[in-house]
């Protein structure tokens, strides 16, 4: 991309500031955000498709022994959650999580913030009433996994 110099005269000084050229053959388009469907509008282009369910539940298993596998956030397009994507468990491949957050966060076009915990972290956080993990299973979430039934309802 070339840059164009631009020099403007500003009380017997010359300024020059920097901008991008802009190709010969774009065309530029605004949203008039007075209109009364504005809101809808914008969230409509701006939607974000979750990956379904049983498709996430498949690769996520590959993964280790998870017990619990909590989505929300931008799984279910709210945009006042805490974190997107909880996970419980033991002996988890951390190498095959990366690569699965990765390819996630290249589907979904965004970064997802996601928590790791142990199963026996976690049952104690929740016997303790522990605020994160009562905020987040208190919130509207979607159960992926669930292998703790007595536990979380």
């Amino acid at each position: 991309m070339t840059r164009k110099i631009i020099r403007k005269r500003n009380k017997r000084r010359w300024k020059i500031s920097h901008r991008p050229a802009k190709p010969k053959n774009s065309v530029g388009y605004r949203f008039n955000a007075a209109l009364p469907f504005f809101n809808e509008l914008r969230n409509l282009v701006l939607k974000i498709s979750p990956p379904s369910f049983p498709r996430l539940e498949k690769s996520i298993r590959k993964i280790g022994r998870l017990k619990l596998v909590a989505a929300t956030g931008v799984f279910l397009n709210l945009n006042n959650s805490r974190i997107d994507l909880l996970l419980i468990g033991d002996d988890i491949d951390y190498k095959k999580l990366n690569n699965f957050i990765k390819n996630l966060e290249a589907e979904m076009g965004l970064e997802l913030r996601y928590v790791i915990m142990g199963t026996d972290e976690f049952v104690y956080r929740y016997n303790m009433f522990d605020r994160f993990t009562r905020d987040i299973l208190d919130s509207p979430h979607k159960k992926v996994i669930n292998k703790i039934k007595g536990l979380v309802t």
